[in-house]
């Protein structure tokens, strides 16, 4: 089993992976700007539960782990936002189909969803 990485880690890769949507777009990589939001929106997820000593290393961890902010505070828009997030997860494989316009109009959603959780305590 490999041990999680620090919290800042997976801070730094979120917003490293937020920086490249542009170009994967500008490449014509639809699904894996897809993929690279998604990751942008569960490493930001990972490094909260990270610091705050919770399990973090699956989809359903990371749902628990925004319902769980929820609880303890967190805005409520917080799962909206996560399940945006989690829709372009499935725009990876190509079962969805978002436009270019799409994914960066959203890219501004995500960015939102990670700065929230990074200004958590």
């Amino acid at each position: 089993m490999v041990a999680p990485r620090p919290a800042e880690y997976y801070r730094e890769r979120s917003q490293h992976f937020l920086n490249l949507i542009d170009a994967m777009l500008d490449l014509g990589e639809l699904e894996l700007a897809c993929e690279v939001l998604w990751g942008a929106s569960a490493h930001a997820i990972k490094a909260v539960a990270q610091r705050k000593g919770w399990a973090h290393g699956s989809h359903e961890l990371l749902l628990a782990s925004v319902l769980r902010l929820i609880d303890e505070g967190a805005p409520p828009h917080l799962i909206g936002q996560y399940r945006i997030a989690s829709d372009f997860h499935v725009g990876f494989y190509g079962d969805r189909v978002f436009s270019a316009d799409n994914i960066r109009a959203s890219r501004e959603l995500i960015a939102q969803f990670v700065q929230t959780l990074a200004a958590l305590p």
